[in-house]
């Protein structure tokens, strides 16, 4: 069983495929993967690759069920692109090929995909998603122009987004106390933030080259300490803010080398404060 660390290191790797837009098979690695090399102590450490259900390993009671009712089909990752994971074993997947969300259960070796709003149809182009204290799992999808919430098993419950408030919403974060949820719309070249019913609380960005201002705004992360960092696109930066959208510094600027940033496309904390940002063109991701 992985252990949080672990989660979040795979988090890493999957999220670093995803913006690089690879879904081509690797060799397992014969020998540790670390980074950085020996001696220096390991920041990143490779575990595992998933692709699918058949990559997981069954828990003896799955086995079980397997035996009595009969093993669910295999299903395999096409486009993986979002990622989050609860406390405990399990991992979400925004899969853009197959227009869904896969939960992968590392405990019990279980899959399940959906992606049905109920009489709303289904899901259109889902890209990111990220988990309440409760269980919700809130995905952006910008075909729809919406934040769609569904419940822990996957059962559609509501939207979030009014017509004349989101038109391509890409990136997500919770705040840090929970209760607020921030959203990219990279068509609106803006950050809009909602309560967890959905009602719209405010928003800061628009399209520009000042400071604050974005071109195709992409992913999102808000740090413990209460610092917003958005992923601005085609000014090749990440930009910071104050919980309440006020501009407070930039950093990446434009395609010089390591250090700066390409293409960048999403963005990720850990518990030691490190940014994780990836970069598409590089094929890296930055620390």
């Amino acid at each position: 069983m992985m252990d949080k660390r672990d989660i979040r290191l795979l988090a890493s790797t999957l999220v670093a495929l995803a913006a690089t837009a690879g879904c081509s098979r690797a060799p397992s690695p014969t020998a540790d993967i670390s980074w950085p090399p020996p001696p220096a102590e390991p920041m990143i450490t490779y575990q595992r690759s998933i692709y699918g259900s058949a990559s997981l390993p069954r828990s003896v009671s799955a086995r079980l069920k397997d035996f009595l009712f009969g093993a669910p089909a295999d299903q395999s990752l096409a486009k993986p692109y979002g990622i989050a994971c609860d406390d405990g074993d399990k991992l979400h997947v925004v899969d853009t090929a197959r227009k869904g969300v896969m939960r992968f259960d590392l405990g019990t070796g279980r899959l399940r995909f959906f992606n049905s709003l109920g009489p709303h149809g289904a899901l259109v182009e889902p890209i990111s998603l990220v988990l309440d204290d409760r269980g919700r799992v809130y995905v952006a999808d910008a075909g729809l122009g919406k934040v769609v919430i569904f419940d822990e098993e996957g059962r559609f419950l509501r939207f979030i987004g009014s017509d004349d408030e989101l038109a391509g919403p890409v990136g997500l974060a919770l705040g840090p106390d929970g209760e607020r949820l921030y959203v990219v719309d990279t068509r609106l070249h803006t950050v809009k933030i909602f309560d967890l019913e959905g009602s719209l609380l405010g928003s800061f960005g628009q399209r520009g080259d000042a400071q604050g201002e974005f071109y195709h705004p992409l992913g999102i992360a808000i740090s413990p300490d209460n610092v917003v960092y958005v992923v601005d696109s085609f000014h090749f930066a990440v930009q910071a803010f104050d919980l309440d959208g006020r501009f407070l510094f930039s950093f990446g600027s434009s395609p010089q080398g390591i250090g700066t940033l390409a293409r960048p496309r999403a963005i990720a904390l850990d518990s030691d404060g490190h940014l994780y940002v990836t970069d598409a063109l590089g094929n890296n991701v930055q620390v």
